[in-house]
């Protein structure tokens, strides 16, 4: 994203009073200002899109870049006949590593929450501790983290994510769809109205 980005979204456009603070915003500024967040929204489905081709230059030592694990992952969801959300959910269940692999779960979860059920937000949200059975025990973690969540009422979905999907999908020669493929459903899930709160 560039800086010109905006650049029809100057303030100055406003013909009225400012003000210096939210707090002094009038009624009319803050209509015009929710006019322009409204526009934001429709962006978002192109910003996913951009952040997800990001990941192809993460290679982080596996055998494939972070874009073919989603990819991979989301593939393995759709070929076990999951639905839309959740085959999006899958693509970008490590979007957060855009910022940093620690604590990228959480990271990635408040990114997609308001377009996503609570099942997907808490599926993404405590994924690798699902994930650590497949390998925390080799770096001296608690392989059975997992464990703190039995008796969530989507426990048996995460595990499902993770074992059948997420933690297979590092093999180079797996048949993966292309970003391309799965456009559609990132811009049907990112182009619905977004849940405050």
């Amino acid at each position: 994203m560039t800086t010109t980005e905006n650049t029809t979204d100057n303030p100055a456009e406003y013909d009225g009073e400012i003000g210096t603070a939210m707090a002094d915003f009038s009624a009319d500024y803050m209509t015009y200002i929710e006019g322009h967040l409204d526009e934001d929204l429709t962006k978002v489905p192109d910003r996913i899109l951009s952040m997800l081709r990001t990941l192809e230059g993460y290679v982080q030592g596996f055998a494939v870049n972070q874009l073919e694990h989603s990819l991979q992952t989301a593939t393995r969801a759709e070929r076990a006949g999951a639905d839309t959300e959740m085959i999006v959910t899958a693509l970008c269940h490590d979007i957060g590593k855009i910022l940093s692999n620690a604590n990228h779960p959480a990271v990635g979860a408040e990114m997609i929450r308001p377009w996503v059920s609570e099942k997907a937000y808490w599926i993404v949200k405590y994924h690798q501790d699902f994930q650590g059975r497949h390998y925390y025990g080799r770096i001296g973690l608690d392989p059975e983290m997992r464990r703190k969540h039995v008796g969530h009422e989507f426990y048996e979905a995460a595990e499902e994510f993770v074992d059948v999907w997420d933690q297979e999908a590092f093999d180079p020669d797996y048949d993966t769809f292309p970003l391309e493929h799965f456009e559609p459903m990132v811009r049907e899930i990112f182009s619905a109205p977004p849940r405050r709160g």
